[in-house]
């Protein structure tokens, strides 16, 4: 058993094709405090209960690990097509630090119920108490480099609508018209998906990294089975 995450490849279950409006939910990562990449948080070590999500190198959310449960059901529930992924930016950037910023969206195409899976594998989970624990999986992942994010203030929480102090628990459903502006700008920016798979692996504990490794037989990265940037639905 896993303490923060499955031992598992997201090919090794059965996805759902999933319906959506193209709205849109902003949702809060931590960014990793060493790296000038605004990648997600890396465990210091293999026994750490860091969950590796956002986790772009296979397009999912909430399935390595579970948190944010409630955020993934009304997700799911909305039927909302772009999840879009804020931090405030902890890095080494000079100019940057404890800004916020959009990095990165996926185009949510597909969905399964992980509960059980998460019950099973991990010995810390948010799920036990739910009807269900849904993961999803995208179709199309785009990260741009720190000076092309999408920088928030104050002022564009307002714009969308949110008004409450962001947290972990950040969830801002986006209407179509706001969700498309926000897409069209990072869509303008170079996808740097590889750059921050490679910072994530230089970081990362040995025995996270040792996940590819039982799964490369049979099993492929978010980079090898989908397109850069093709033209949303």
């Amino acid at each position: 058993m896993s303490t923060g995450f499955m031992r598992k490849s997201p090919d090794g279950v059965v996805w759902q094709d999933y319906r959506a409006a193209n709205t849109g939910m902003v949702v809060f990562y931590a960014s990793d405090p060493i790296s000038e990449i605004p990648i997600r948080e890396i465990a210091e070590d293999a026994d750490s209960p860091v969950v590796p999500d956002t986790n772009y190198e296979s397009g999912t959310y909430g399935f390595y690990g579970c948190s944010k449960t409630k955020i993934r059901a009304a997700f799911a529930k909305s039927k909302i097509r772009y999840m879009f992924f804020l931090t405030k930016y902890a890095g080494t950037k000079d100019g940057f630090k404890d800004k916020m910023f959009v990095t990165g969206y996926y185009r949510v195409a597909k969905t399964t119920d992980v509960q059980k899976l998460h019950l099973r594998y991990l010995s810390e989970y948010s799920c036990i108490d739910a009807a269900t624990c849904i993961a999803m999986k995208a179709d199309e992942v785009h990260f741009v480099a720190l000076q092309d994010a999408f920088e928030v203030s104050a002022e564009q929480l307002k714009t969308w609508g949110f008004n409450a102090k962001v947290s972990t628990q950040l969830r801002i459903i986006l209407t179509a018209e706001h969700a498309a502006q926000l897409l069209d700008y990072l869509k303008s920016k170079p996808n740097h998906l590889k750059l921050y798979m490679a910072e994530t692996k230089r970081l990362s504990p040995t025995d996270e990294d040792a996940i590819g490794d039982e799964e490369s037989e049979g099993s492929s990265t978010v980079n090898d089975v989908m397109p850069q940037d093709p033209t949303p639905a």
